[in-house]
């Protein structure tokens, strides 16, 4: 009998969270999407949406660890952009690329850590830090392009265009393989341990024994290497970067872990729920455009998705804390 109850609350754990939450709302999209559309569950659309997915999840995917950790770092598009220009400037001067991609993560891994050198030397919230770094990171990336978009002419196509044995894309498998190591960072590790223990009481981390100041860096260093990927990704699946590129993805991304179920005070969350998140917003900007739906609304949607994964969540935590009293 007790066994029996206690299966049944897994169970209704697991059609309560907010992964699964989101599996259904990628079902109902699809379906729906497709009952007008018939060219929707194809495989070239999947592989378009997955293939859209793969930069944004990777930095939603870093976001994940920052957000839990009680940090934000709304710098990431400018960090894209700057990225993206420099590798393409230094490709078309006939650079090595796989020298270039290094760099690029470099620049990525420089520039988080800027920001989380700072958010400690100034004891100030990540969130102001890097409003002030992106437009840095903005005004460097205009400077070394004059403003120009730089064009690699399918110069750095392999990332976007290689299928493993043929037939899954290496794009695809990148970004599951980003999520898988923040996953296992999150559940598996000392820093995983860290991230949630600064997130939900930094001073009572402190006193446990974590260097706050090194983890924080080690936080903001993480989710660099994986913002470097995504530019390399990015890169490679439109051939072409200039300094507004990638300009609100931080907020997508940001939006995709509170989708996915991440408290934005910190201490709470999962990248699993941020990589449905991730699917679900790209996937609805898939829809729209095959919907022949005015482009206009597509940030409307994103906002009214959001609003409906807070109420779920404030839902969810109400009936959690009510079972518990």
């Amino acid at each position: 009998m007790k066994e029996e109850k206690s299966m049944n609350k897994k169970i209704l754990k697991l059609l309560t969270s907010q992964p699964f939450v989101l599996f259904v709302f990628i079902v109902v999209v699809s379906v729906a999407t497709n009952s007008v559309n018939d060219k929707f569950l194809t495989a070239s659309t999947i592989n378009s949406i997955l293939g859209q997915a793969a930069g944004l999840g990777l930095v939603a995917a870093g976001a994940t660890m920052l957000v839990i950790s009680g940090h934000f770092d709304i710098s990431v598009g400018r960090m894209v952009g700057l990225a993206m220009c420099t590798m393409a400037i230094l490709m078309n001067n006939g650079m090595n690329p796989f020298v270039v991609s290094i760099i690029g993560i470099l620049i990525c891994v420089g520039c988080s850590v800027f920001n989380g050198a700072l958010s400690i030397l100034f004891n100030a919230p990540s969130f102001i830090v890097t409003l002030a770094s992106g437009s840095i990171f903005y005004s460097i990336a205009l400077l070394i392009t004059d403003g120009y978009m730089q064009t690699l002419y399918g110069k750095y196509r392999f990332l976007s265009s290689y299928k493993v044995f043929g037939v899954f894309p290496l794009i695809w498998l990148i970004l599951l393989l980003g999520f898988v190591a923040v996953f296992l960072i999150l559940k598996h590790t000392q820093t995983g341990r860290q991230i949630f223990a600064i997130g939900t009481n930094e001073k009572a981390a402190y006193l446990s024994g974590v260097n706050i100041n090194r983890s924080k860096i080690k936080f903001f260093v993480l989710s660099g290497i994986l913002v470097g990927i995504a530019s390399m990704l990015m890169l490679s699946r439109i051939s072409a970067a200039q300094a507004t590129t990638g300009e609100g993805m931080e907020l997508e991304a940001i939006g995709a872990v509170v989708i996915g179920g991440s408290s934005i005070n910190g201490g709470k969350g999962g990248v699993v729920g941020t990589f449905f998140g991730v699917i679900l917003l790209s996937m609805i900007s898939t829809a729209i455009n095959m919907l022949h739906i005015n482009a206009f609304y597509e940030y409307m949607v994103y906002g009214i998705v959001i609003l409906l994964a807070l109420a779920i969540t404030a839902v969810r935590n109400y009936f959690i804390a009510k079972n518990n009293s």
